[in-house]
């Protein structure tokens, strides 16, 4: 059953924007992300859906950021879909929600990056 869904876009020009980028690439994603991140050149399509699909799980949860970006990991299944695994406050507010599974997906071009979050029962 479907307990609710997120959505976000990104500009992906406003990452060229970001001051201290390195420290932000950091602070929002995981080791295993910014693993990825590495694999794809840091093309900033990437980090933007990658971004996107964080803050749209976020709003499927609808509770918006009131934990750390890193709580949410968006890795890549073994067909190569994104999936969402998540860690401490995000972990336990799915728990306290009743939420079973997240589904994700992401879309990107040159200028926008978007995703969309599926949290189910």
């Amino acid at each position: 059953m479907v307990f609710n869904i997120g959505i976000d876009i990104v500009e992906v020009d406003r990452l060229k924007n970001i001051k201290r980028f390195n420290q932000f690439l950091k602070r929002v994603f995981t080791s295993s992300e910014l693993e990825y991140i590495k694999e794809r050149r840091y093309r900033l399509e990437t980090i933007a859906g990658y971004f996107a699909a964080k803050e749209a799980v976020a709003k499927a949860l609808s509770t918006g950021i009131v934990f750390c970006f890193k709580d949410i990991e968006i890795q890549k299944g073994k067909t190569g879909c994104p999936k969402v695994k998540l860690y401490n406050r995000a972990e336990a507010i799915c728990a306290e929600l009743g939420i079973r599974n997240i589904v994700v997906s992401i879309s990107h071009q040159k200028s926008v990056a978007v995703a969309v979050a599926i949290a189910e029962k």
